[in-house]
């Protein structure tokens, strides 16, 4: 019996190490995953090297080593890798994964006490845990729910729930000695209470959206219905103040005024031409939410003093009923909004173009802005967390990347040329 209990003893020592090895490899490139980098591949080579012995002994020193190993990696990480003063987007992504780490510690001890009470999880088993940790990483929100404008809420809750797991399995093990059938319990409260709490803030979360897109919804209309109220206004102002200018550079001219007719052609251009709010083809858009985008983002090009041109000569009825509304418009708006700001950069030499053509059942827009040489591909500028801002959590075209990742034939192009950043998005309609 003792040489069977050894063999027993000596297999769970192999498996627990190769446990700890895979968990920990799991870890970092998890990590290296789910967040934004911003080292180079040798500092990442040489902190690797530096921190995984001293996080994998620690790890195999009992309990005590296993809250020094992940208190370790936490503090380490987060200064080695955070972006800004307080990051809390990469301390969440480890908090999440510390959090993750409770949840297999708690799998493993049910495991081991209810189902095989002599044999620790096997290294299959292991593998498969770490492939589910990965597919939750990297195929739910549960990340990135921390990039988005509610992220720091999000935050929050992820202390709460380490907290409160923490704290359910300090009392179970220390304070009060809970048989199998109480721990399995507690075990199925706390994970019903991850499952509630994210569900709850998900829910929480599309009412605040939705009542956002409603008020917006009616804000755009009426600043639609106004705008297009001032400009046919305008247009009646404009075609009856140039004939009243036309008689008066006649009678100027008939008494040989040549200052008078100077003055009003400078008057005239300047009031008529300079500030004239020049988006005709926004007449051919149909589609209320749509239209009232262009105008609101138009119109703020043009009272930000940015040189434009837009162009829309078919008509455009409505967007497909294929597509979130919605998430057309968040796409166009954060591509509008990246223009503008890199506009207001440039100054002077700022220029955007709009350009909308309908052909074959095919809707393509086309936004183009100048651009600074700043030497950036296209695919970092698509990565989660990129920014060029400071203090700015660079949501840009990451955020239209994960929208369109719903649709398979929505067609994105970006492209940087000739000082010229085009944003193209090519759809059903």
């Amino acid at each position: 019996m003792s040489n069977i209990a050894d063999i027993y003893d000596k297999y769970n020592d192999i498996i627990y190490i190769l446990g700890l090895l895979i968990d920990i490899i799991c870890d970092y490139l998890f990590f290296y995953l789910i967040t934004p980098i911003n080292r180079s591949k040798k500092q990442n080579i040489v902190f690797i090297v530096v921190t995984f012995p001293i996080i994998f002994l620690y790890g195999g020193g009992g309990e005590l080593g296993v809250l020094i190993s992940e208190f370790f990696q936490v503090l380490t990480f987060y200064i080695v890798y955070k972006r800004k003063k307080k990051d809390y987007q990469v301390l969440g992504r480890l908090l999440i994964l510390v959090l993750y780490s409770y949840l297999f510690f708690e799998i493993e001890t049910i495991f081991s006490l209810i189902i095989v009470p002599y044999i620790r999880v096997s290294s299959l088993g292991i593998i498969f845990i770490n492939i589910l940790e990965y597919y939750i990483l990297t195929k739910t929100n549960i990340v990135k729910n921390l990039d988005d404008e509610y992220g720091k809420t999000y935050f929050f809750l992820i202390i709460y729930l380490l907290t409160s797991f923490a704290g359910i399995y300090y009392l179970t093990s220390y304070l009060f000695k809970v048989d199998k059938v109480l721990y399995l319990i507690l075990l199925v409260v706390i994970t019903l209470q991850l499952i509630f709490s994210l569900y709850i803030y998900n829910s929480s979360k599309k009412i605040r959206q939705d009542k956002l897109n409603i008020q917006q919804i009616k804000d755009l209309k009426i600043y639609t219905q106004q705008l297009e109220s001032s400009q046919r206004k305008l247009r009646k102002f404009k075609h009856d103040y140039q004939n009243m200018l036309l008689s008066l550079s006649i009678s100027a001219k008939k008494n040989h005024d040549k200052e008078l007719v100077d003055k009003l052609a400078e008057y005239s251009n300047k009031t008529l031409e300079d500030k004239v709010w020049q988006f005709n083809d926004i007449d051919n858009i149909k589609d209320d939410l749509l239209k009232s985008l262009l105008i609101s983002k138009l119109n703020r090009i043009f009272q930000d003093n940015i040189q434009y041109t837009f162009e829309c000569r078919n008509i455009i009825e409505k967007l497909s009923d294929e597509y979130d509304s919605f998430d057309i418009i968040r796409m166009l708006g954060i591509a509008y909004d990246n223009a503008i700001e890199e506009s207001l950069k440039l100054g002077d030499e700022a220029k955007i173009d709009t350009m909308i053509y309908q052909e074959n059942g095919k809707l393509e827009i086309e936004i183009k802005n100048r651009c600074r040489d700043m030497g950036i591909a296209i695919q970092d500028m698509k990565k989660s967390g990129f920014t060029t801002k400071k203090n700015h959590q660079g949501l840009g075209l990451a955020n239209i990347e994960e929208i369109r990742k719903r649709y398979d034939d929505i067609l994105l192009n970006y492209q940087i040329k000739d000082g010229w950043f085009t944003f193209l998005i090519v759809m059903s309609v």
